[in-house]
């Protein structure tokens, strides 16, 4: 079709949150989400980064931000426009194509209502893993609260 077009969100249940930080042998942070989609099929996220600083090699080939994974194991790095933490409600907009990649529509609203967050907590990790890493591929960082630079374009 053409311009008009909308692209459908999706809508994710979260029914586990997890973080994972080790400085030492896997050398990474990340922020695992798993859920339940509106068509009832099971989805997850694993957004990370490394612990250390990207080597040329690594920047030579893109690798040098975050990334983010999927539960079929598709991954692409610095992929995310904007990332919005308000209330309950995690929303993910990833780059067109990039989604396309991921084989997941834009944006992503993952409902964190189920599972006890800690809303700070998420937040500060979620900072950590996205505000790092190549400038240009950091993405606006909406209601993360007031320290270090909220969105880097």
């Amino acid at each position: 079709m053409g311009r008009g077009k909308e692209t459908p969100m999706m809508r994710l249940n979260a029914v586990q949150l997890g973080f994972f930080e080790d400085y030492e042998d896997e050398e990474a942070l990340e922020v695992g989400i798993s859920g339940i989609d509106d068509a009832g099929v099971r989805r997850s996220f694993s957004i990370q980064r490394s612990t250390y600083q990207p080597d040329e090699q690594e920047i030579r080939s893109g690798m040098d931000s975050y990334n983010v994974s999927t539960e079929r194991g598709l991954t692409v790095y610095g992929c995310l426009r904007r990332v919005h933490i308000t209330g309950a409600v995690l929303t993910l907009e990833f780059t067109a194509e990039d989604a396309e990649v991921l084989e997941v529509p834009t944006p992503v609203k993952v409902d964190l209502s189920g599972p006890e967050v800690d809303d700070a907590d998420l937040a500060g990790k979620l900072r950590d893993i996205l505000d790092w890493g190549a400038r240009e591929k950091r993405p606006e960082l909406i209601g993360f609260g007031a320290s270090g630079p909220v969105g880097c374009q």
